[in-house]
């Protein structure tokens, strides 16, 4: 059974700040209102940034991991409508923690997770994890700003 996604590449496109190859979310799973992001990603073997880090012994970068959980927090905020005013930049302010636990290599597939914790003015705590074949690989928990 083919698996529905919410949003695919292109209609991310549409509304991201970012293009290829910084765009790093592939699609939306789901989405909770205000609460709660499924995404996903595959890490394919010609990824620009797979090739050159550890080329002998290719892993994908730990900061994009943590990028893939800000970009997919920025469509949770986007399409429940806190981020509308396409003026407005959405950055990663500070990262609480980020716990890596295993790497992941091309042909992984990405499942991020993400959750609001908490909203303080233009400034949102995050907490994300990304697994692959259901182990996970990286927790964090960070702040993003609306300026």
């Amino acid at each position: 059974m083919k698996k529905k996604f919410l949003l695919n590449y292109k209609d991310l496109l549409s509304f991201m700040p970012y293009k290829y190859p910084l765009l790093l979310v592939d699609k939306i799973i789901s989405i909770k209102k205000n609460i709660f992001i499924k995404s996903f990603k595959i890490v394919k073997k010609d990824d620009f940034f797979l090739s050159k880090h550890f080329f002998l012994n290719s892993v994908y970068p730990g900061v994009l991991i943590l990028e893939f959980l800000h970009q997919t927090s920025f469509v949770l905020l986007y399409k429940n409508k806190i981020l509308k005013n396409k003026n407005k930049n959405f950055y990663l302010a500070k990262i609480i923690y980020a716990k890596f636990f295993y790497v992941i290599k091309s042909d992984d597939v990405m499942i991020g997770n993400v959750s609001i914790i908490k909203k303080s003015l233009n400034t949102y705590v995050f907490y994300g994890k990304v697994l692959v074949n259901g182990r996970i690989i990286c927790s964090a928990s960070f702040i993003c700003a609306i300026k």
